[in-house]
């Protein structure tokens, strides 16, 4: 079983208005304790009861970290939370269970809570690439990237470290950084594993475009507008080089969309506080 794998969205709001990153969860694959990378002791031949009762344990552990991430992916935040807690109370030892309470708390706007638990799930397996990644994304969503890469150059050492959200979380805090050209190796890379991965199409376009090559952000927001449904950062995005590139009738066809999009958000925000 695995933590869960975080990559960072560009131009997207996550909690308070202020942050320019968020984090989105793209995938769920987990990891058992003893797929971390850290070495532990010597253990002595457990007795068949004895590994019965480990056994259980260990499925009983499993069962709850996959409920928890089934229920965060679902936008079941309170479910989610009752689940980690149920893990972390019977282990607190355990990293995967500290993280996804940290993923779980970030999401509803705890972030000092989050903070201290990627801290201390980082502080039980510090070398395993999975759990670098997320504390990292979740520093570069804070504005930390020089902090944020550091931990990302260490994830890289892992031979099991998340590559493709890797990559792509490299590329972005780079580029929000300021860092161009580690940004554009690192988000070519990622396509390189992913070629339709609709965060690094977005970012790859937002680098084209401040770096002036207008042409080559059209191509990415186009792609990345063919990849996944169209949302307010990349047609605000589209509008920004169609404008450029003094395309006129794009730009207005984009501010169409952009509206519709818009409008869209604010009906499904009235049906969630009507419940």
């Amino acid at each position: 079983m695995m933590v869960p794998s975080l990559a960072l969205e560009p131009r997207l709001y996550w909690l308070p208005a202020a942050l320019l990153l968020t984090v989105l969860l793209l995938s769920f694959p987990f990891h058992s304790v003893a797929a971390g990378n850290e070495p532990g002791p010597r253990m002595q031949p457990l007795s068949e009861r004895q590994l019965k009762r480990q056994q259980d344990r260990q499925r009983e552990r499993d069962r709850l970290l996959v409920q928890a991430g089934q229920a965060f992916a679902a936008g079941q935040l309170e479910q989610a939370e009752r689940l980690a807690r149920r893990l972390t109370a019977q282990d607190r030892t355990d990293p995967d269970g500290l993280t996804l309470l940290a993923v779980i708390h970030a999401a509803q706007g705890q972030q000092e809570s989050a903070g201290r638990m990627y801290q201390q799930a980082l502080s039980l397996s510090p070398r395993r690439g999975d759990l670098l990644n997320n504390y990292g994304a979740w520093l570069c969503g804070q504005g930390e990237s020089a902090e944020a890469l550091v931990l990302f150059d260490r994830a890289l050492l892992d031979p099991q470290a998340p590559l493709p959200d890797l990559t792509a979380n490299i590329g972005i805090c780079a580029q929000k950084s300021g860092q161009w050209q580690r940004a554009e190796q690192a988000l070519r890379q990622a396509l390189g594993y992913d070629p339709d991965h609709p965060a690094v199409l977005l970012a790859m376009a937002q680098l084209q475009l401040e770096r002036g090559d207008a042409m080559a952000a059209r191509a990415f927001y186009q792609r990345r507008l063919a990849a996944a449904p169209a949302d307010v950062s990349v047609l605000k995005l589209a509008i920004q080089v169609e404008e450029q590139l003094g395309d006129k009738a794009a730009a207005e066809h984009h501010k169409l969309r952009l509206e519709q999009a818009r409008r869209a958000d604010q009906g499904a925000d009235a049906k969630v506080d009507q419940r």
